[in-house]
């Protein structure tokens, strides 16, 4: 009887097939890994995106339902900017609603401003992000005994427009500035004002305060898989 011999693979061939499935594996956990960050990325990009559009819409409503005498100027400026030491909020006052926010870097690090006076606060005590409040006579933005009023004490008349910390505990979305200048003659009823609204993840060491970009790459501090920042420009009208 003639014995048949099965010749199985060599340990060169099974190193070599061993390789190239290791090869594609790798292939295959960087693609998705690469896919993954593109995805966080743009989910981040799109809610700051929403945001803008959101709050534009928002200011647009309420500065025509305004009428330019009733919005709140204090040496020119519409926004007020408050500052103490390392905390900063800015504020201004249309005479129906008023809007309140804290620094991007004060929601990125409360702690470190804690009873500050400089931080606005709601009626937990808690650092607020960006906020609408009904405010009919804009008292918020009229100083009481040399300093503007910082704690919200009634929840009814504050809306959030911003989540906090405590909400969205991964990333969080801040105001990273707010430009608001009158564009007709002071002399014209009607009000046209240029608004720029800069809004981005909070992590304030991402982000280049020059230019109010993300760090590029080469940035030790760069994050590019939750860095986002936008800016949003808008031309409102005044009711009279």
């Amino acid at each position: 009887m003639t014995q048949k011999h099965r010749q199985g693979f060599t340990l060169i061939e099974l190193m070599i097939a061993m390789a190239f499935v290791s090869v594609l594996l790798l292939a295959i956990a960087f693609t998705a890994i690469q896919a993954g960050r593109m995805y966080n990325r743009g989910m981040i990009l799109r809610s700051v995106n929403q945001s803008g559009r959101d709050v534009s819409d928002m200011l647009r409503r309420d500065f025509l339902q305004s009428n330019r005498d009733q919005i709140v100027d204090v040496g020119g400026n519409i926004v007020i900017t408050v500052n103490d030491g390392p905390a900063q909020s800015g504020r201004f006052c249309l005479g129906r609603y008023s809007y309140l926010w804290n620094s991007a870097d004060t929601i990125d690090n409360p702690a470190a401003v804690s009873s500050n006076p400089a931080v606005v606060y709601d009626d937990n005590g808690q650092p607020i992000n960006f906020v609408r409040v009904i405010d009919e006579n804009g008292s918020l933005c009229r100083q009481v005994d040399g300093k503007y009023p910082n704690i919200l004490s009634d929840p009814t008349r504050v809306t959030q427009i911003l989540k906090t910390q405590s909400d969205q505990s991964d990333v969080v979305i801040a105001v990273h500035g707010v430009a608001i200048g009158l564009i007709t003659d002071p002399a014209d009823p009607e009000g046209l004002y240029s608004i720029r609204l800069t809004l981005g993840t909070s992590k304030q060491s991402e982000i280049n305060t020059a230019d109010q970009t993300c760090k590029p790459p080469s940035d030790s501090l760069a994050n590019l898989d939750f860095c986002a920042i936008n800016k949003f420009e808008m031309i409102v009208r005044t009711n009279g």
